[in-house]
């Protein structure tokens, strides 16, 4: 018994798992250090705060349809190429948009092309690991091997919004964002350099054609469900802490010291990060032992009461972002990992790059029409009606969801 059991667990934590891990801890801090993108905005757009908001959301909303158009064909490179292939030219396509950055003296449409391109790569990273990993795990642990991979992207998300304020301090100039790109691409460059150590899962290249129709038939053939709706509430529930937190922290006086020197955003970001994956590493077993949809359910309530915790937020109670970092942590914690299983459980290996493909265009969906659908919010009414209409959103299709499904 404990042999079988040691062998399982050499099969799963081996060398390519320890080298994807890794590369994903190297890799999420440059993408974590855009939460301060906002702040990159709004320094080229001189002054004007509203102005600035609704172009982020332009300019976010942009790059996610870019990164959403390209998903089909995308998932069907996977299956043609490898992997590891799309894996390094993700990598390769995130460090030509980041450091484009660098020849930007005010928002045009060059703007627009670069953070395109870095969701481009992003899409590419992400669809790769995932894909990765399910076809190089047990598929009776591959719920928790998602879920540790994961923990690398905490690892990130604990040290890249840290970073960011570090090297671009309270009133950041040319030459800080200078330091802020080269920092990113640096951090990319060193998680790519893992990937030509690992050795491509087997599998994984399937002849076929790059057709849209071939996609939707694979789709629509293996359809996972209601849970494609989950992806989509997750989408739009992540646009606040990578894309809007930092412009509520610079709208709202937030910008002082909180703890020494730390600031909120590295405040929130450790605690966010750190719950999250303390909670991901110690029921690292549950959705696979008491089941997905339980510890789904669980996660998805604690994002929902989180994101009605922004609204305690204010200048002189600032402590309050204990709440929905604590919630929001542990709704990130559960969430993904149960979320993305469910999405690709109903896909045979052969096609698991396609249904790796229509999770995350889910999830870029809820990005694409939530950014400056809440950037527009923010003008209008304000955040706080924006974190309710997050958290209402999701609370709705997590209720549409679990009725449909249950719960076991």
């Amino acid at each position: 018994m404990s042999s079988a059991l040691t062998a399982t667990n050499q099969k799963l934590y081996d060398r390519s798992f320890i080298l994807a891990f890794f590369s994903q801890v190297l890799f999420v801090p440059a993408n974590a250090a855009l939460v301060h993108y906002a702040e990159w905005v709004q320094y080229l757009y001189q002054g004007d705060e509203q102005g600035a908001l609704l172009e982020l959301g332009y300019i976010t909303s942009f790059g996610a349809i870019l990164g959403f158009i390209s998903r089909p064909w995308l998932g069907q490179l996977v299956n043609r190429l490898g992997a590891r292939t799309i894996w390094i030219a993700g990598y390769l396509l995130f460090i030509g948009g980041f450091m484009g950055n660098l020849l930007l003296e005010d928002v045009n449409w060059l703007i627009y092309a670069l953070r395109g391109i870095m969701f481009l790569g992003v899409a590419c990273i992400f669809l790769s690991s995932i894909t990765y990993i399910t076809l190089t795990t047990p598929e009776e642990r591959r719920t928790e091997a998602i879920g540790i991979l994961g923990v690398g992207g905490f690892i990130g998300f604990l040290i890249g919004p840290m970073i960011g304020d570090m090297v671009l301090g309270p009133q950041p100039g040319a030459l800080e964002f200078e330091r802020y790109f080269w920092m990113g691409s640096i951090c990319v460059i060193a998680s790519m350099s893992l990937l030509f150590f690992m050795p491509s899962p087997p599998g994984n290249v399937k002849a076929g054609s790059l057709s849209l129709i071939q996609f939707v038939k694979t789709c629509k053939k293996y359809w996972p469900g209601s849970i494609v709706f989950i992806n989509i509430a997750f989408g739009l529930s992540m646009t606040v802490p990578l894309h809007l937190l930092k412009k509520f922290v610079l709208d709202n006086n937030l910008s002082g010291p909180m703890i020494g020197e730390l600031g909120f955003i590295t405040v929130f970001y450790l605690v966010y990060a750190g719950w999250g994956m303390t909670i991901r590493i110690a029921l690292k077993n549950a959705p696979d032992r008491i089941g997905r949809r339980k510890i789904l359910c669980v996660g998805l309530s604690a994002m929902v009461l989180g994101y009605c915790g922004y609204c305690m937020i204010s200048a002189d109670r600032m402590w309050m972002l204990l709440f929905p970092a604590l919630l929001c942590g542990t709704g990130h914690g559960l969430t993904y990992h149960c979320m993305t299983a469910l999405s690709l459980q109903t896909f045979p290996k052969e096609h698991r790059g396609t249904g790796s493909a229509l999770a995350l265009m889910a999830f870029d969906c809820g990005v694409v029409f939530g950014m400056p659908v809440m950037a527009q919010l923010v003008v209008w009414q304000g955040y706080n009606a924006m974190f309710l209409t997050v958290a209402a959103t999701v609370a709705i299709i997590s209720g549409i969801y679990f009725k449909q499904n249950g719960i076991r």
